[in-house]
C-alpha cells in the first residue's frame, strides 16, 4: 500500500524492523505519491502538458477557428446569401445550411484537438511488466523423444530515463518526460504526443481541419467570382470597406493552413496504411516479421465496441466522442505489456487508481 503523506522527507523514511519500538507488528511501508490535478506524471488526476510553447500553440489553433468561424458567417455570407424583408435581412436556405455545416466541422475540428491534448497517447505506467511467455518451451529439433528445453527469455529492457519497462516500440518523450507506446511524434499544435492512445483524435483534428479550410478557400472563391460580375454594375460585395480585410485573413489562412493539413493526412495516412510510425521508420527497429498480423488501422481507430475487431469502416471512426477501446483478451498483446497490481479496461492506464480519504491507492 502507498500512503500519500505531506510531511518531510525523514518522517517519510521505512520503518521496519522488530527491534524498532515505534514500529508496530502491522506497519506497512509509506511513500510519497505526488498527484497533481493535471499534469504527465503517472498519478495525475487528468493528462495535460504544462509546455509553454505547446499551450500557446494550442490557444492559437482555437482563435484560428473561431476567426474562420466569424469570417464565414458574419462577413463572407450575410452580404452573399440574404434576403431583406420589411428592412430586416436574414440569410437564406443556403446561407444557413452554409454557416450550420461550416460550424459543425470546425466544433468537430476543435473538439479532436481538445480530445488529442488531453488523452493519455499511450504512456508506461510504473508498475508495468513483460508479457508473461506462453509456454517458456522450446521442443529440440535433434530427435524426437527428447525433453522439452527452458526457451531463453529477452532480458528486461529499461529506460534509463523513466527507471520503468519499456515495451517494443515504445519511446521516451523529454517534453511528456513518460515513455510512450507507438510514439509517432511530439506535435506542438496539440501540445502533446501522438501515440496509440490518441492517434485517432490526431487524424481527425488533422482531418477536419482540412474540411474546414478546404470548405473556406472555395466559398471564398465562389464569391470572388461572382463579385468579378458585379464590379460592372458597382455593385457593392461587402457591408463595409473594411470586411475586405477580413476576407483576405480568411483566404490566407485557408490557404497556408489546408496545404499543411493537406500533406499532414497523405503523411499520416503511409502511418497508419504500414503501420510504422515516424520514429520506428527513422531507428529501423522493425522487420518485416514484427509488423506480420498488425492491423495498424485497428491500433488507431480500436475495435468498435471491444468484443472483437471488426474489418471495413465504421462510422464511429469519424466521431471525436467515441473512444479507441481494444477487446479485453487482445489489450496486453496490442499494449505490449501487463499490469500484475492494477485492472486494465481498454487504453486506461494508472488512471484506474484511486485514493481513499486517507491518501491510500486503492
Amino acid at each position: 500500500m502507498l500512503r500519500r503523506t505531506n510531511t518531510s522527507s525523514k518522517e517519510q523514511s521505512t520503518k521496519v524492523g522488530a527491534n524498532s519500538p515505534s514500529s508496530s507488528p502491522q506497519s506497512t511501508p509509506t511513500a510519497k505519491v505526488v498527484r497533481h490535478t493535471c499534469g504527465t506524471s503517472p498519478f495525475d488526476r487528468f493528462w495535460l502538458n504544462w509546455d509553454c510553447c505547446g499551450l500557446f500553440c494550442a490557444g492559437l489553433t482555437y482563435g484560428l477557428h473561431i476567426y474562420g468561424c466569424y469570417a464565414v458567417t458574419q462577413v463572407l455570407l450575410p452580404p452573399w446569401m440574404s434576403v431583406t424583408i420589411d428592412g430586416v435581412r436574414s440569410l437564406t436556405f443556403w446561407g444557413k445550411f452554409h454557416s450550420f455545416c461550416f460550424v459543425v466541422v470546425a466544433f468537430l475540428a476543435v473538439i479532436s484537438h481538445f480530445f488529442a491534448m488531453t488523452t493519455d497517447p499511450g504512456s508506461i505506467p510504473p508498475d508495468a511488466e513483460p508479457l508473461p511467455d506462453s509456454n517458456g518451451l522450446d521442443v529440440s529439433k535433434n530427435g524426437e523423444g527428447e525433453p522439452l528445453k527452458p526457451k531463453p527469455r529477452p532480458p528486461k529492457r529499461m529506460c534509463r530515463r523513466c527507471k520503468s519497462y519499456k515495451p517494443d516500440r515504445a519511446h521516451h518523450c523529454s517534453i511528456c518526460k513518460r515513455c510512450i507506446l507507438k510514439m509517432d511524434h511530439h506535435c506542438p499544435w496539440v501540445n502533446n504526443c501522438v501515440g496509440i492512445g490518441n492517434h485517432k483524435f490526431f487524424l481527425l483534428f488533422v482531418f477536419y481541419t482540412f474540411c474546414s479550410c478546404f470548405y473556406a478557400m472555395s466559398l471564398v472563391i465562389m464569391r470572388f467570382v461572382e463579385c468579378l460580375g458585379k464590379m460592372e454594375k458597382h455593385q457593392p460585395c461587402l457591408d463595409q470597406p473594411e470586411h475586405l480585410l477580413s476576407i483576405i485573413g480568411l483566404a490566407v489562412e485557408s490557404m497556408l493552413f489546408g496545404m499543411f493539413t493537406c500533406c499532414m493526412v497523405i503523411d499520416q495516412w503511409d502511418v497508419v496504411s504500414t503501420n510504422v510510425t515516424h520514429i520506428d521508420r527513422l531507428k529501423g527497429e522493425l522487420s518485416m516479421e514484427d509488423l506480420e498480423g498488425r492491423a495498424g488501422i485497428h491500433e488507431v481507430f480500436g475495435s468498435g465496441n471491444g468484443k472483437g475487431k471488426k474489418s471495413g469502416f465504421r462510422p464511429d471512426w469519424l466521431s471525436p466522442f467515441v473512444k479507441v477501446c481494444f477487446p479485453e483478451d487482445m489489450h496486453n498483446d496490442i499494449m505490449g505489456f501487463c499490469r500484475p497490481c492494477s485492472r486494465v479496461l481498454g487504453v486506461k492506464k494508472e488512471k484506474d487508481q484511486d485514493f481513499d480519504s486517507s491518501g491510500d491507492i486503492v
